[in-house]
């Protein structure tokens, strides 16, 4: 659960937010869960999709990390 808790919540864990977000599915992914019988991967969805710009990009920087924000 800390996986998808931290992958969901915070995100972070790679350059920024959409890069962490993503290989914290792929763990979830690897260890047998899906977006079917997993939350947390709903969850995951839900935050990319909330932050996809109209244009299709995530227009997130390299700071997004350092400042916590996208």
């Amino acid at each position: 659960m800390f996986l998808g808790l931290l992958s969901v919540l915070y995100g972070s864990w790679g350059v920024c937010f959409t890069y962490g977000t993503w290989f914290g599915v792929k763990g979830l992914v690897a260890a047998g869960n899906n977006f079917n019988n997993c939350s947390s991967i709903r969850k995951a969805c839900d935050f990319l999709l909330s932050k996809q710009l109209p244009s299709g990009g995530w227009g997130e920087s390299y700071l997004s990390c350092q400042n916590k924000e996208d």
